[in-house]
């Protein structure tokens, strides 16, 4: 079953900073613990996971003024159709991430929110942890 959702978090820096690191496309290794190496050949972005898969993905669009950009899974998981996007949105007192993805298994039964969606919430909050810490 394919979905499509989006997962979020409100932090207290200002949108700028967060872009630093979350616009960084090796930066997920900083923040998120199941990727433990990160390389970027033209818009090809390979990681390493912890569980020893290599994910291959295509950065497919970014705006730095917009503070977004969308990648693509394409080797590596057992993916049909896969696409993300990572969006930082000013607010008045720091900035909201929004997390969007569109994904669809190859076994056409698995709900790939129920799947992601707590992973997804749990690295966020390993963003905030960056960001919001004493070491930011």
């Amino acid at each position: 079953m394919g979905s499509d959702f989006a997962v979020e978090i409100v932090l207290a820096v200002p949108a700028d900073h967060a872009w630093t690191l979350v616009g960084d496309p090796c930066g997920v290794t900083r923040w998120y613990p199941l990727y433990l190496s990160c390389t970027v050949d033209g818009a090809t972005r390979t990681l390493e996971r912890a569980d020893g898969a290599v994910v291959v993905e295509d950065l497919l669009s970014r705006d730095d003024e917009a503070m977004t950009y969308r990648y693509a899974v394409t080797a590596g998981l057992p993916l049909a159709e896969h696409e993300a996007s990572f969006t930082v949105v000013p607010t008045g007192t720091g900035c909201r991430v929004v997390w969007r993805t569109h994904a669809v298994h190859e076994d056409a039964s698995i709900n790939m929110e129920e799947r992601l969606a707590d992973r997804q919430r749990d690295a966020l909050e390993g963003l905030r942890a960056v960001l919001e810490g004493s070491g930011s």
